[in-house]
């Protein structure tokens, strides 16, 4: 009975021995999967913190790139401002000057035409003093001329004055347009200032390139457009002169109509005398 108690204890421990050694080996497998899966994840980590930083150090770079290329840019832009106030002045200063050239070139016309006119008075008055012959006669003519040069006074003197008020018009004109450009340009450049100087914060910042590019032209797009309407507003001047264009023309034609009703009097007086009409 005691060795069939023995040998059923031997037997039941061969058969536990197998497993507890099986159960080992399953749970070392277990430990080393894990260890593998660690160092998987692990490497994993790190080539994904690597490809961030290399992505982040790309980033930095193209952020670095974009910023020397836009400062470049905003310097051209600067420069291209400023040679178009040059320009801007300079094209100012020409039309002034063709201005200025033309009103000296129509007051010599004008001064020749008076001249000659001038000339043909005075051949006249000649030849009416050498036709009279009584004191009647002759006391005509010195009316008749005390008349005309009187006339002619105020025909000139209300020509210049219209001349003079269209000139002064005009220039009062153009001195409020050119404050009124002056002012265009300056909010321009002032607002494309503002534009890159807000630009070049953001890449300061780290900020987006694309964002930062699409801002900055929409900042100079907004300010062109209040350029050109600022720039439409001041080129109302050419209603201003052709109000003052027709102003002097009615005034001018108005000197003259008087001029021909003296005229016109003077002679039909001096006609009396002589019998015949003179002309001026």
């Amino acid at each position: 009975m005691k060795t069939k108690i023995i040998v059923g204890v031997f037997v039941i421990v061969s058969f536990i021995v197998p497993v507890g050694v099986f159960a080992n080996e399953s749970s070392d497998e277990q430990t080393k999967a894990e260890e593998r899966q660690e160092k998987r994840e692990a490497k994993a980590e790190e080539w994904k913190a690597k490809r961030e930083e290399k992505l982040a150090e790309m980033k930095e770079k193209r952020q670095e790139a974009f910023c020397d290329r836009f400062t470049e840019h905003a310097e051209k832009i600067a420069s291209n401002l400023s040679e178009r106030r040059s320009k801007f002045e300079e094209r100012k200063s020409e039309r002034t000057s063709k201005m200025e050239d033309k009103r000296e070139d129509r007051e010599e016309k004008l001064d020749e035409k008076r001249s000659l006119g001038d000339e043909r008075r005075k051949a006249m008055y000649a030849a009416l003093e050498a036709r009279a012959d009584t004191d009647e006669e002759k006391a005509a003519v010195a009316l008749f001329q005390e008349t005309a040069e009187k006339a002619v006074e105020t025909r000139r003197a209300a020509v210049d004055a219209a001349i003079q008020a269209f000139r002064d018009g005009v220039d009062a004109a153009l001195v409020g347009r050119k404050g009124d450009m002056e002012s265009a340009v300056k909010k321009f450049e002032e607002a494309v200032e503002t534009a890159l100087e807000k630009a070049k914060k953001s890449c300061e910042d780290g900020a987006d390139p694309e964002t930062i590019r699409s801002t900055f032209k929409q900042d100079l797009a907004t300010a062109r457009e209040t350029l050109i309407s600022e720039r439409q507003s001041a080129d109302k001047i050419g209603e201003q002169v052709k109000k003052l264009a027709e102003t002097r023309r009615t005034t001018v034609k108005k000197a003259f109509d008087d001029f021909r009703a003296t005229m016109k009097t003077a002679r039909e007086e001096l006609k009396k005398v002589f019998g015949t009409e003179e002309e001026d």
